[in-house]
């Protein structure tokens, strides 16, 4: 990300004035050993998972002096900004009556009243999480995923699946006892049931191919998937038929971060980088029903059959720092419910967006009038009809 970038410049030149010494400008890195082409996605996604569940055995970095961390430190807050991240992480989910919160490397499920835990799992580095129609909760991670059923108390277990960062998790809105993994880099949509007889890896069942997907993407009411092409949208079911619309009347700074299912099985919702939410029908062609604009940036958005939420960052300003809130309107653009969140001020030697956005997460309930923002650290859950806090754990 471009404030990714500016930091490393940042330090790189802070680096180089600290030592006295000769340093390479920051524009001349090294080249790269291309990476070679690893045999499939599955291999891909094994040996990402490896790598990340083995310990760090580098040593440690040298404290900065105090001067260059506070100047570290004030650059990041004054002035970097924060944009949404390409794929939208899903490490919070409501259930019936439940909420699963993700941590690095395990699943704390919660009543969704007072957050009390009902259970936990690990199942190594958690990938995402989602939930069932009915209610279920479940997730995979690198070891092997867990799946709560709606009343139950304790977790079933099912095996590993192959899980890339831009892969997505989304379940089978047919059936309980199976799930879908998206794999954006071949536009192909895996099949998985829950339980498997045998084996360290679950088995495939089927797989649908969706020509021509680029992300955003989302799944509508009925099953079928939505994204963005190069000529508009197409809308697939995964067992049906497929429909491709064009749609053109985006302007060149309206790049689309997310989509979002609506109340019918034909319309959804178009969300832009500067915070243009498009509600759009498909029905003959792409139909503009209604457009709003939010008060700052998107950083998250989700959706439920009511209303639509969002976590929004306001950049800093030579007037005013960094701050975040949290958002549920109406589908038409009317305010619900906001809240202020709170910002981490990460330490110069902390990995800075990392650590900034980790309690980020946004997940709203389906089953509940309720909104969550969390993540490892802590999580908030309101009851936006009521405009009420119901608990931060």
């Amino acid at each position: 990300m471009g404030a990714t970038r500016t930091i490393r410049r940042v330090a790189a030149a802070t680096a180089c004035l600290g030592l006295l010494g000769g340093c390479r400008s920051p524009g001349e890195t090294p080249k790269r050993r291309a990476a070679a082409e690893a045999p499939s996605r599955f291999a891909s996604a094994r040996s990402i998972a490896t790598s990340e569940e083995r310990p760090n055995s580098a040593p440690s970095a040298v404290p900065k002096p105090l001067a260059v961390a506070q100047t570290l430190i004030s650059l990041r807050e004054h002035r970097l900004d924060v944009g949404p991240p390409s794929v939208q992480r899903d490490l919070l989910s409501f259930g019936a009556k439940r909420l699963l919160q993700a941590s690095v490397d395990k699943l704390t499920f919660r009543e969704s009243e007072q957050g009390q835990v009902i259970t936990e799992a690990s199942v190594g580095a958690v990938r995402a999480v989602a939930h069932g129609p009915l209610g279920s909760l479940f997730a995979v991670g690198a070891s092997d995923g867990a799946l709560l059923e709606p009343r139950a108390k304790t977790v079933k277990r099912f095996p590993h699946v192959p899980f890339l960062p831009s892969s997505r998790l989304l379940p089978d809105l047919e059936r309980t006892d199976h799930f879908f993994v998206y794999y954006p880099e071949d536009a192909e949509l895996y099949y998985y049931p829950f339980a498997s007889e045998s084996g360290a890896i679950l088995p495939i069942e089927a797989s649908f191919h969706l020509q021509g997907c680029n992300e955003p993407l989302t799944q509508l009411r009925d099953g079928a998937v939505v994204c963005r092409t190069a000529t508009g949208f197409v809308r697939q079911a995964p067992r049906g038929s497929r429909s491709d619309f064009e749609y053109k009347d985006l302007g060149d700074d309206d790049a689309l971060i997310r989509l979002l299912p609506g109340m019918r099985l034909d319309e959804f919702f178009a969300i832009t980088r500067g915070g243009d939410v498009l509600h759009l029908r498909l029905a003959g062609g792409v139909s503009l029903l209604a457009r709003f604009r939010l008060p700052a940036q998107p950083y998250a958005a989700a959706a439920n059959t009511e209303a639509l939420a969002f976590i929004l960052v306001s950049n800093p300003h030579p007037d005013r720092s960094r701050s975040w809130s949290v958002l549920v309107t109406d589908f038409d653009g009317h305010p619900r419910f906001q809240s202020e969140l709170p910002g981490a001020v990460p330490d110069a030697e902390e990995d800075w967006l990392a650590t900034l956005v980790e309690d980020k997460n946004l997940a709203i309930s389906a089953f509940e009038p309720l909104v969550a923002v969390g993540g490892p650290r802590r999580v908030t859950v309101w009851d936006y009809a009521h405009a009420r806090e119901r608990f931060t754990r």
